[in-house]
């Protein structure tokens, strides 16, 4: 077929031209629907290539321009250096080769009958040509590897549409959460395993493998923590993803990740979202997820999870192979609790109270490094309201917190603490 494109264009922004092109084109063309994320990032790809900011060898662009409305666009990440992308994207066209296959392509939104938009690519070849039936995958793949907008940093994932597919993904770049691996109290054995992660993410260029850690322990822990220092240790060196609201489609954080190398998933109470096939969890979900961490094809994705009880992991999910460490953090450590006191306060009111006597009442009872973040908060309370806040009011008020978190599971559970 051809296709006469008479109206006026808009190059890049830069200025127009009066020209007639005729494409001759042939087959079907070859359909994407993406959400705006997606759809952004290939056009900006192409702008990049076509401005010669970029150089793809497999990619050669040949024209671009819009033939309804004004397409503008200051041109996205020149050079490292954030820009900006804004586009009525109307009818926008564009004459490229890849791999040596010429294609056409426009890049259009359509609106439902629920005012929705979808955000649409269309590409046609040339006579005699074997065009790739994945040219859209292919591009946004390319855009990943080669464009500045999403090769680092922190992102939300959340999954908006009915089909599980990737392409019903809704992104939101997120500033990364402050933490320090100094200030968490953890064997120091643990510390190691999780810098060794953190290098290997950081030198991926290098090792060319993924790592993938199960944190397993008790609430209160310092497990969340240590993601947030993960996150925010690995966002400047590639992409960090946490999945949000996905409605049981968590595995397609996985398609997602594989774009990016590299890339970490971090996943907090994992049992949570697969759990453990004989306690309900669709075997459609879990199965997915398995396939996910080995599947037939390799993938390149960090993962770091947490679990309050490893047991509670389908056992097919946590096994070698699929996980490199399950890192049990057992109980918190009395060595630890004068640390984690007077990093919390410096109030010697409140420091001196800590004797001996109520030292070994928190370690009989295995406190969590989270309860003593809590029980530090309410007493600067309690001190200020009550002046002559004392040993006995304190050991009052922890009998009073175990009893009140853990009083159904105090016959089986010797520990106090919250959830993280």
């Amino acid at each position: 077929m051809e296709k006469e494109l008479s109206e006026t264009a808009y190059v890049n922004g830069t200025g127009k031209i009066h020209t007639t092109e005729i494409f001759d084109v042939v087959g079907c063309p070859i359909r994407f629907e993406y959400n705006r994320f997606f759809y952004e990032e290939i056009i900006k790809l192409l702008l990049n290539v076509y401005e010669n900011i970029i150089t793809i060898p497999e990619l050669k662009l040949n024209k671009l321009f819009s033939t309804t409305g004004q397409f503008i666009c200051n041109l996205p990440y020149t050079n490292g250096k954030d820009g900006l992308l804004e586009s009525y994207a109307a009818d926008i066209m564009t004459d490229f080769e890849l791999k040596g296959v010429n294609y056409i392509g426009k890049f259009y939104i359509e609106k439902d009958r629920c005012d929705r938009n979808h955000y649409c690519l269309n590409f046609t070849y040339k006579r005699n040509s074997i065009p790739d039936e994945r040219i859209g995958r292919e591009l946004l793949n390319l855009a990943f590897q080669y464009t500045y907008s999403y090769k680092k940093g922190c992102i939300e994932l959340t999954f908006t549409g009915e089909k599980e597919s990737i392409s019903f993904l809704e992104t939101e770049k997120v500033i990364p959460p402050h933490s320090n691996l100094d200030r968490i109290f953890i064997r120091d054995d643990i510390k190691e395993d999780i810098q060794r992660f953190i290098y290997t993410f950081r030198n991926f260029d290098k090792f060319d493998f993924p790592l993938r850690y199960l944190l397993s322990g008790k609430p209160g822990l310092g497990k969340t923590e240590i993601v947030r220092t993960v996150i925010e240790k690995c966002s400047d060196y590639g992409i960090v993803i946490i999945p949000k609201n996905m409605d049981g489609a968590e595995w397609l954080s996985f398609e997602f990740a594989k774009l990016f190398k590299p890339s970490v998933i971090c996943i907090d109470d994992i049992d949570l979202l697969f759990g453990k096939r004989e306690e309900g969890y669709t075997r459609k979900t879990l199965g997915k997820f398995l396939n996910a961490l080995d599947g037939i094809l390799e993938n390149k994705v960090f993962i770091i999870a947490t679990t309050n009880d490893k047991k509670l992991v389908d056992i097919a999910a946590s096994r070698p192979g699929r996980f490199d460490e399950i890192i049990d953090f057992g109980d918190f450590e009395r060595k630890y609790f004068m640390d984690l006191i007077n990093q919390r306060t410096q109030d010697e009111n409140i420091i001196n109270l800590f004797d001996e006597e109520v030292l070994d009442y928190m370690d009989s009872r295995k406190v969590t490094g989270a309860f003593i973040v809590n029980l530090i908060k309410q007493m600067k309370i309690m001190i200020e309201i009550n002046p002559g806040f004392d040993k006995s009011n304190l050991l009052s008020y922890l009998q009073k917190s175990y009893k009140g978190f853990y009083k159904s599971q105090l016959k089986e559970e010797k520990t106090i603490g919250f959830g993280e």
